[in-house]
């Protein structure tokens, strides 16, 4: 039978073989070679094909059966080599098992060598560089391979239940919280809302005519409009800094990335400070609405609306201010934690859209689904229901919304921008979303058809690149009271 040659670090209870001499040279079948100093070899095991199903040193992060869940901080361990276990960190010394490996059917047995009435038996549900859950009963312990990762691990849920597939078919039929409606294009949230009359339009028309202030802001000071400081729309022109309504901004965002042409179709600068925004009312007939230049500030004159980088005010600016004008008049969500199906149509007219809950999908299908929804133009927000997860160099948020994109590193399964565009380093508040399940379960998606928005959609989509610029100190950031939030409502369901 053909043998492969492993070397373990770790101590296995049956005894160390002390070897003399300086070193070994271990050559490996693909022609490469490994050395080890013979002080840092503490057993040498010959292992067989059929043996090496496991390999390595595993730490335990948690336990779960039903709906018991018990998380340990890493100290128990099993160790596999070859036809031997060790089960240690339990306190004690350290039990040795004889193990038989049926591969096929991912089992084993394993025998305890000390106490032969102690036996195991365990299928392997799932095996990663990065996660091993081995299952006896109805108990799942999970696996992580370092005590640090095993510690910090996040409880896992169980798996999706059905089959993974590739058919995208299948795949968007899996999708829940549907919002197509059969008395308004709008959605089902804009039924039997507030017919605008000719009043209304003449309102609406009116600049001077401003919205409710939100968020504890009380003044409207007249601003320096730029619109597109980077020559067209993008993401990096949407900053969130005091009004709760990230997933408005993450829809703007994701109409920079996906439409950059159709924000510039829908908005007309009047030459005279005021701005004139094509909307549609809740009977989905179009609307136009009209604002100035003037920006909701606190009391010490300090800008609360979206903002572009440096606080410029662009085309997101005017397109919140238009929301929450538009808002004003037929009072049908409310501004702060105002949904994302709540918000595209507003702009394009269709609020048909639907959702996947975390977990409900394997990561291939979801990654399938955005890269599917993406490139048919369909505005796409996500979230976390785990925050603190690291995602790159930037790390979740709870109770907040992200713009979905393609992913720009081979290691990242797709990318999702938070509005805040935070980061040190140019990130733009890019999250580079990782192929690790105890992140992508976390993660919720809402899809929404594009409407008027799809003849404008930008020509072989690419990942996003955020522009060049320098962050100043006079940059307000995002607000306090959004960053408290996340902390004294770190469960709350309604997105800011």
């Amino acid at each position: 039978m053909k043998t492969r040659l492993f070397c373990f670090a770790f101590l296995l209870a049956s005894g160390i073989l002390r070897i003399c001499g300086q070193g070994f040279v271990v050559h490996l079948k693909d022609g490469s070679l490994d050395i080890f100093r013979s002080t840092d070899v503490e057993k040498m095991t010959v292992i067989t094909e059929e043996e090496s199903y496991l390999i390595g040193k595993w730490y335990l992060g948690f336990w779960k059966s039903g709906e018991s869940v018990i998380h340990f901080d890493g100290t128990e361990y099993m160790a596999f080599a070859g036809s031997e276990m060790v089960w240690g960190g339990k306190g004690g010394d350290p039990a040795t098992y004889s193990i038989k490996f049926y591969p096929n059917s991912k089992y084993f047995i394993a025998k305890n060598v000390a106490q032969s009435s102690d036996v195991l038996r365990w299928y392997v549900t799932q095996q990663t560089e990065k996660l091993l859950v081995l299952k006896d009963g109805d108990a799942l312990r999970y696996f992580y391979p370092s005590k640090e990762a095993a510690a910090n691990a996040q409880m896992e849920l169980d798996p999706p239940g059905h089959r993974e597939t590739t058919n995208i078919t299948t795949i968007l039929r899996m999708a829940s919280g549907r919002t197509k409606s059969t008395i308004t294009p709008m959605g089902k949230h804009f039924e039997n809302r507030h017919q605008t009359t000719e009043e209304d339009r003449e309102w609406l028309l009116n600049p001077s005519n401003e919205p409710e202030p939100v968020a504890n802001m009380t003044r409207w000071l007249k601003k320096t409009v730029k619109l597109y400081p980077y020559g067209d729309p993008m993401p990096a022109d949407v900053n969130q800094h005091a009004i709760g309504d990230c997933c408005a901004l993450a829809v703007l965002a994701s109409m920079a990335y996906l439409y950059p042409d159709f924000i510039k179709h829908i908005i007309t600068d009047n030459g005279n400070s005021t701005y004139t925004v094509a909307m549609y009312d809740p009977q989905g007939n179009p609307v136009n609405v009209c604002v100035s230049s003037k920006i909701l500030c606190d009391a010490n004159g300090t800008i609360g609306q979206v903002t572009g980088k440096n606080n410029v005010i662009t085309w997101a600016t005017i397109l919140e201010k238009a929301l929450m004008k538009w808002e004003t008049l037929y009072q049908v969500n409310g501004v702060e934690g105002i949904g994302t199906e709540h918000v595209a149509p507003l702009f394009t007219g269709d609020g048909e859209s639907f959702s996947f809950s975390p977990n409900s999908l394997y990561t291939s299908e979801l990654k399938l689904a955005i890269e599917y929804c993406l490139s048919q133009g369909m505005i796409s927000v996500g979230g976390f229901n785990v925050g603190d997860l690291l995602c790159g160099t930037l790390k979740t948020v709870t109770g907040h919304a992200f713009t979905y994109m393609l992913a720009n590193d081979e290691n990242a399964i797709f990318n999702m921008r938070n509005p805040w565009g935070n980061g040190d380093k140019g990130e733009d508040g890019l999250l580079r979303i990782p192929d690790e399940r105890t992140i992508v379960q976390t993660i919720d998606a809402r899809i929404v058809n594009p409407g008027a928005a799809a003849p404008y959609l930008r020509e072989d989509l690419q990942p996003y690149t955020p522009p060049r610029y320098i962050r100043r100190s006079t940059d307000i950031g995002v607000a306090p009271r959004l960053l408290n939030r996340m902390y004294t409502h770190p469960n709350a369901t309604e997105l800011w």
